[in-house]
C-alpha cells in the first residue's frame, strides 16, 4: 500500500472518532472542577487530618498521559496525603528511618512504621488527636495497612459528600446553572464519584496516595530511574496484589508503586507515539479485547523507549526522539502492532520498573489465541498494498465502520 493512503486513512479515523472534541472536554473539566472544588472544601471540613495533611493533588491516568481516547467522560485523580514523620531514610542508620520500605513483590511494597510513627499519640501534645488518624493505620506488628488508609480515605470522602445541598435526597452540585447530582461507589484502591445530569455523565476515581523522595527509589532488580525522568518523588498507594496468592494480612499490608510523574516524563519528546498509542487502544476496544489494559500497552511503549534511549538499536539510530519523529504514522502503526503481537505470543508482558512481574502471565490460552488472531488478520491487511481501505474494519465498531463508509 502507498503509505501516504494509510497515513490519511488513520489521521482521518482519528480526527473522527479517537481524538477528544475541545466542547466536549471543556465541558467535562468545568463540570468536573466545580464538583471537586466544593467535595474538597468539604472533605477539609468533616476531618481535620485531611484538612492539615493533604497536599499535592493531580491527575493519573490517561488524561493527564493525553492518551484518553473517544470521550472526557473518565478521570483519575491522585490525592497525596502526608503523614507527621519523615519520608525521608536515616542517612545513617536506615532501620531508624520512621517509615521502613520493605520488598513484597516486584510491583508491590510493605511500609513499617518506625519509631517515630509509633510514638505519634505519645509525642505531639495537643496536635496527637490529629496525627492519631495516622497512627490507627498500623497493625500490631507496626506494618502501615493500606486498607486501613484507604477506608479512612473513602469514609472522608462520603462525608464530605454529605455536605453537599440535595435534590431529590441526592448531592448535587450547580455548575453554570446545570444541576449535577453525585453519588459514589468503591472499587480497590479507588473512591469514585459518579457525576450525572440529562445526557451527561461522567466518573472521576479518586485514589488516595503517600509520596517518598526519589532518593529512596528501590534498588537491586529495578530499573534506575533515568535522569530525564527523574521528578522528585514517587508514589505508593493502597492495593492489594491481584496475582496472589496472599494472606488477609498481605492483602491489607499491600501498597502498589505508581511512578506516573516518571512515566509522563518517558512519552516527553516521543512525537507521533502517543497517536500511535490512541490507535491501538481504539483497535482494542473495537475488537473487544478489554483484558488488554491500557498501561498493558502503554508499558509495551515504555520498553521501546528504553531500547531506543538504552542503545540497543543505535546502529540504526541515534535517539529514541529520531525513531518516533522521522517515521510516519503508518510505519509507527505496523511496527508497534507487531511488538504487541510479539509480546502476546511470548505472553509476556513485563512491568517496566521490574521485570520479575508479567501482566499477562495468567492469561489462558484461549484469550492469548483469539487477541493473537485479532492481531494478526490486521497484520495481514496491513501487508497488502492495495488493501489500505479495510484497516478501517478492524479500527471501528460495525456501526462506525457502516458510518465511514462513504468516505471510504
Amino acid at each position: 500500500m502507498e503509505s501516504s493512503n494509510l497515513n490519511s486513512l488513520l489521521a482521518d479515523i482519528h480526527n473522527r472518532y479517537i481524538k477528544l472534541k475541545e466542547k466536549d472536554f471543556q465541558l467535562h473539566y468545568r463540570v468536573f472542577g466545580e464538583v471537586f472544588r466544593s467535595l474538597q472544601q468539604n472533605m477539609k471540613a468533616v476531618d481535620k487530618y485531611y484538612e492539615r495533611y493533604v497536599s499535592n493533588i493531580q491527575f493519573a491516568g490517561s488524561h493527564y498521559d493525553n492518551l484518553r481516547i473517544n470521550k472526557p467522560d473518565e478521570f483519575d485523580m491522585d490525592i497525596v496525603i502526608d503523614v507527621p514523620v519523615s519520608m525521608h531514610e536515616d542517612p545513617l542508620y536506615p532501620a531508624n528511618s520512621d517509615i521502613l520500605i520493605e520488598k513484597y513483590r516486584p510491583e508491590y511494597l510493605w511500609l513499617r512504621a518506625g519509631a517515630q510513627f509509633r510514638n505519634i499519640p505519645y509525642r505531639d501534645g495537643q496536635d496527637s488527636s490529629i496525627n492519631r488518624t495516622a497512627y490507627e493505620w498500623l497493625d500490631k506488628k507496626n506494618f502501615i495497612l493500606g486498607s486501613k488508609f484507604s477506608d479512612w480515605f473513602k469514609s472522608v470522602g462520603n462525608r464530605g459528600l454529605n455536605e453537599f445541598q440535595k435534590l431529590n435526597g441526592r448531592p448535587v452540585c450547580f455548575v453554570d446553572g446545570v444541576a449535577y447530582t453525585i453519588r459514589s461507589s468503591s472499587s480497590g484502591p479507588a473512591w469514585t464519584i459518579h457525576i450525572e445530569s440529562d445526557g451527561f455523565k461522567m466518573d472521576v476515581d479518586l485514589v488516595p496516595a503517600l509520596k517518598f523522595p526519589e532518593s529512596r527509589w528501590l534498588g537491586k532488580k529495578y530499573r534506575k530511574i533515568p535522569e530525564r525522568c527523574r521528578r522528585e518523588y514517587w508514589l505508593a498507594v493502597p492495593k492489594p496484589n491481584p496475582d496472589g496468592p496472599s494472606t488477609p494480612h498481605e492483602e491489607q499490608r499491600s501498597w502498589r508503586l505508581a511512578l506516573q510523574d516518571q512515566e509522563k516524563q518517558l512519552l516527553y519528546n516521543t512525537y507521533h507515539l502517543r497517536q500511535i498509542i490512541r490507535l491501538i487502544k481504539k483497535f482494542r476496544d473495537a475488537q473487544g479485547m478489554d483484558k488488554l489494559a491500557s498501561y498493558y500497552i502503554k508499558t509495551i511503549f515504555f520498553w521501546e523507549i528504553a531500547d531506543f534511549q538504552d542503545g540497543i538499536k543505535s546502529k540504526k539510530l541515534n535517539k529514541k526522539e529520531a525513531f518516533w519523529q522521522q517515521n510516519d504514522i503508518a510505519t509507527l502503526f505496523k511496527h508497534m502492532l507487531q511488538k504487541l503481537y510479539d509480546a502476546l505470543a511470548k505472553k509476556n508482558i513485563p512491568y517496566f520498573w521490574n521485570r520479575g512481574k508479567n501482566y499477562i502471565q495468567r492469561w489462558d490460552i484461549a484469550r492469548l489465541n483469539e487477541y493473537k488472531g485479532k492481531i494478526n488478520d490486521l497484520l495481514n491487511v496491513l501487508k497488502n498494498p492495495y488493501d489500505y481501505k479495510s484497516v478501517a474494519k478492524y479500527l471501528l465498531t460495525d456501526k462506525e465502520y457502516q458510518e465511514y463508509r462513504k468516505f471510504l
